[in-house]
């Protein structure tokens, strides 16, 4: 499959909470000013699960839901993509651990599991086509979406890729410096034409330097989280430009042709 079509998509992160309000700032339009992400929770899931699911959870639904708007989403099969998962609740079992009592709450424990935003969703919208929930250090984005786009040739039917990573606090954020800021994304991909935002050429494996951002703030954040490895190529939809930008990773960097339509 040479080429796939993106049908809808997600951002959040500080300052770029929602396609509308990223657009004009990586488009070069407004200014990027660092805002706190709002609270947000889901209307998808039930009142109990939605109460219980954790912190990760709720921002991979945050762009999940952005992405497939408008959408079956019960009928998509999707990658989920973290580099460390909800990395406070698993400060906290890890703390909780080395305790003389050794209490685990049984929900922050079903919250650690990498694939619960996964299984939440797949709640949330009944869907029973095949996920991936999977973890590749700073190449997350890059990996993510080889796996989204071999899901994709080998079903050809839509799917829907989701990275995510949250900023934490306590030891495990100490020790995961390359985790500094929060951002997740998403895409709906399909390979029918009609009504695509863009077009995006097979990824290919390159010995280029990795595409960098505009502004010293949107390059740190770029840096600072693995999905948001993905903001060039944000950049170029916002553009409206033809572009082929080189994606980091450290399984080796890709080049990613997109064609805003």
């Amino acid at each position: 499959m040479r080429r796939a079509y993106l049908h809808g998509l997600g951002i959040a992160a500080p300052g770029l909470d929602g396609w509308p309000a990223a657009r004009p700032v990586l488009a070069g339009e407004t200014a990027y000013v660092r805002e706190p992400l709002a609270p947000l929770r889901t209307r998808l899931l039930p009142r109990n699960e939605a109460r219980r699911a954790g912190a990760a959870v709720h921002l991979a639904f945050r762009v999940a839901e952005q992405a497939s708007h408008g959408c079956d989403a019960s009928t998509v099969a999707a990658v989920f993509s973290s580099s460390a998962g909800d990395i406070d609740i698993a400060d906290q079992l890890c703390a909780a651990v080395n305790t003389a009592e050794r209490a685990i709450s049984p929900t922050r424990f079903h919250n650690s599991v990498h694939n619960a935003p996964a299984g939440y969703w797949s709640i949330a919208t009944g869907a029973r086509e095949p996920s991936t929930s999977l973890s590749a250090g700073a190449g997350g984005f890059a990996v993510a979406l080889c796996e989204a786009w071999g899901l994709l040739a080998q079903r050809r039917r839509p799917v829907l890729l989701v990275c995510y990573d949250m900023d934490g606090t306590g030891m495990l954020a100490e020790a995961r410096r390359d985790i500094g800021a929060t951002f997740a994304m998403a895409w709906w991909l399909d390979t029918r034409t009609d009504g695509a935002m863009a077009a995006i050429d097979r990824p290919q494996p390159v010995n280029d330097a990795p595409a960098s951002m505009v502004g010293p703030e949107l390059e740190r954040l770029r840096c600072l989280n693995a999905s948001a490895r993905s903001l060039p190529l944000f950049a170029a939809l916002a553009a409206n430009l033809p572009a082929a930008p080189v994606i980091e990773s450290e399984q080796g960097h890709w080049c990613v042709p997109i064609t805003p339509l």
